[in-house]
């Protein structure tokens, strides 16, 4: 993850023109070239948007008579100049350097139409670049794999020499992949001084300010270039086909504030592979998620910066919910950029035309997603897979298939799986969690019975005949529903005896696919778990350490006892980090109960951990560990509890960390001595 940069502004004594004289006979349109719209917004609208976040000394746009008073309005404070016949982009640029100021020293030329999608940190590099470099010219090429209709770079002992535009280039030269982007750095003086040395075109008769390449290289000057490592900041407009496809590559830039979290990041990873261009921002920096996100910038904090160029703002719901004034979101409303939540998108772009299974429940929805992932994946279907959760064998949270498949988690908090219309949607579960948001067991009772109206004409309903009666009255007439089988696998590598009934699910899903029920309980038995789940993370001192995720009653008695029945004869200390103070005190007898009943040796509870929510942390901790009563002891912040297991760390063999929250750090605490053994 990168720290978060401020964009660089430019030099008080850089001037930028925007050629913008364009007559784009090839649009076939009345209107002005620069003024087609972009994904809503004309073409020259969003290069200006960018070349004011760098902030030069002066804009000008170099107009033609048609579209003149339309640019004046809309750029009331830059210069607007008319170059009053099609002459040339050199032409063009003779007319904006005479209302360029006497204190300019560098000039900026750059094409109104295929600059919308450039990052203004780029044009502060390629700046910066030509400073560096003391050439008279510095310009920025591109490969193409298909370069039609665009100027090529001639190089001679790899120095470029000049560009040819294609009307002129030779069949030999039009074999050249890589071309001019548009944009050029000059010193001031020099620019000045040669403008008026250039012959037009014998073809066109035009004045190119791509000429001046091969002028300087004439006169011995020096001339520098600037390679885009790819074309996702650069698309040449020239016909209506192409603004279709730049209205489409437009709407595939994406942003997600909140990167780092499990879906997030799992999303982000699969809108990359599905070909969107994708960056990312987070206030975190020590998420294991985002490491395997390839290819993806990702910025450490938020700025306004990174609203540049996008086509989605995409953020989590909690941001909508407990922070809709924060800037970004401000200034997205302000720019009309679309925003939407990450399962949104994920329902509205990354399923559209897929088969989409999805899992759903209070508990359960990782381990049963991952293990339908699997299922599929080893009996070649090749899905796209999103899971809440570090897969073990995947490395990471998401695999990006070719087929129509798609499996997902259906998150029921804040009515998140509603953005997801299922082919398969199976309900695990529909217990009462997340109080902040349902108040009651009937509110959750509800939110699934809009969950089962979603689901696709003709698709499944599995879950368990409890279940179903429980939803009957909303389940459509066309949807058919599909008992979850009491399937007994082989062997399963994972801990817990509860798991039992992820495995019954998923085999159910495997059953309904046609997969032959025997090689998807072969691929169960290799299954390897997730991270979070029971995972084990290593020793210290000879004493296991084991690291979990639950967080309601039933899960932490559940896992807890799992752990013990595997290791009957050992000392099991459970360090559990109460999950918000909402759901520790709306289930607080709940827990009490269960923490008392779990056959685990010792507990020590931590502070609580708010997420979202105020409270005093210690509190209610405290609270807790006393009505529990001798076998808990509190033992504060994550760190002072790992101080405490390491001056006891004779009493236990095995240690269980469990929350959701900080308690994953609780390994690295204890293991910060380096006394591990994996």
């Amino acid at each position: 993850m990168k720290e978060n940069k401020q964009i660089l502004s430019m030099s008080s004594d850089v001037a930028v023109i925007v050629l913008a004289a364009g007559q784009g006979v090839r649009m076939k349109s009345t209107l002005s070239k620069v003024l087609h719209p972009i994904f809503g917004k004309s073409m020259v609208l969003r290069t200006i948007e960018i070349i004011k976040k760098i902030n030069p000394g002066q804009i000008i746009l170099v107009a033609n008579p048609q579209n003149a008073n339309t640019l004046k309005k809309l750029f009331r404070n830059f210069s607007v100049v008319i170059q009053p016949h099609s002459k040339g982009t050199a032409d063009a640029t003779k007319y904006g350097l005479k209302y360029v100021r006497e204190k300019i020293r560098t000039i900026t030329v750059i094409y109104g139409d295929d600059s919308a999608f450039y990052k203004p940190q780029t044009i502060i590099d390629v700046y910066q670049h030509h400073l560096k470099s003391g050439a008279k010219i510095t310009f920025v090429t591109v490969k193409k794999t298909k370069p039609t209709g665009l100027g090529r770079i001639i190089r001679k002992n790899g120095k470029a020499i000049g560009i040819v535009e294609e009307k002129d280039a030779t069949p030999q030269e039009k074999l050249i992949n890589e071309v001019n982007d548009g944009l050029y750095f000059f010193k001031k003086d020099w620019l000045a001084s040669n403008l008026s040395k250039i012959l037009p075109s014998p073809a066109s008769g035009e004045y190119y300010i791509t000429d001046l390449i091969g002028l300087a290289f004439s006169q011995k000057e020096k001339v520098t270039t600037y390679q885009l490592a790819n074309d996702s900041q650069w698309h040449g407009i020239n016909t209506r086909k192409e603004l279709l496809q730049a209205t489409e590559k437009f709407q595939k830039r994406i942003h997600i504030m909140g990167i780092a979290g499990a879906g997030a990041s799992a999303t982000a990873g699969i809108a990359k592979g599905y070909g969107f261009q994708v960056s990312g921002c987070d206030l975190k920096t020590d998420s294991a998620y985002i490491q395997n996100l390839k290819g993806i910038d990702i910025e450490k904090g938020h700025n306004l910066s990174h609203l540049v160029s996008i086509g989605h703002l995409i953020i989590s719901p909690a941001v909508l919910a407990f922070n809709p004034q924060a800037a970004e979101i401000k200034q997205a409303k302000k720019e009309n950029i679309s925003i939407i939540t990450w399962q949104e998108f994920q329902g509205r772009y990354l399923q559209k035309s897929k088969f989409v299974i999805a899992i759903a429940g209070a508990y359960g929805k990782s381990t049963t997603t991952a293990m339908i992932s699997n299922i599929l994946i080893d009996a070649g279907y090749d899905p796209t897979c999103e899971v809440g959760a570090t897969v073990l064998s995947w490395g990471n949270n998401f695999q990006v298939g070719k087929s129509k498949y798609y499996v997902c988690e259906a998150d029921e908090y804040r009515d998140n799986f509603l953005n997801y219309s299922a082919d398969i949607a199976v309900i695990l579960n529909i217990d009462w969690d997340h109080p902040d948001f349902f108040k009651s067991q009937k509110s959750v009772e509800n939110s699934f019975k809009k969950f089962v109206r979603k689901i696709k004409n003709n698709g499944w309903l599995i879950t368990t005949e409890q279940i179903r009666q429980k939803l009957k009255d909303s389940i459509p007439s066309n949807v058919n529903f599909a008992r979850i089988s009491d399937y007994q696998p082989d062997k399963l590598s994972i801990i817990g005896d509860f798991r039992k009934e992820n495995v019954s699910a998923a085999l159910t899903v495997a059953k309904l696919l046609n997969i032959d029920i025997l090689k998807a309980k072969k691929s169960l038995s290799s299954f390897s778990g997730l991270g979070r789940r029971l995972e084990y993370k290593g020793e210290i001192a000879h004493v296991k350490v084991y690291d979990d995720y639950a967080v309601q009653p039933y899960t932490v008695l559940k896992t807890a006892d799992a752990l013990k029945k595997k290791f009957a004869n050992r000392s099991i200390v459970l360090v559990f980090e109460p999950h918000t103070f909402s759901r520790i005190s709306t289930f607080f007898k709940l827990f009490v109960k269960n923490l008392k009943k779990t056959t685990v040796d010792a507990i020590y509870i931590t502070n609580v951990y708010p997420a979202r929510e105020k409270g005093n942390p210690k509190i209610l901790a405290q609270k807790l560990t006393a009505a529990i009563g001798p076998k808990a002891q509190f033992t504060g912040t994550i760190e002072q509890t790992a101080a405490k297991i390491r001056s006891n760390s004779h009493n236990f063999e095995i240690i269980l960390g469990m929350g959701a929250g900080d308690i994953y750090k609780l390994w690295d605490y204890l293991d910060k001595n380096g006394h591990t053994t994996n």
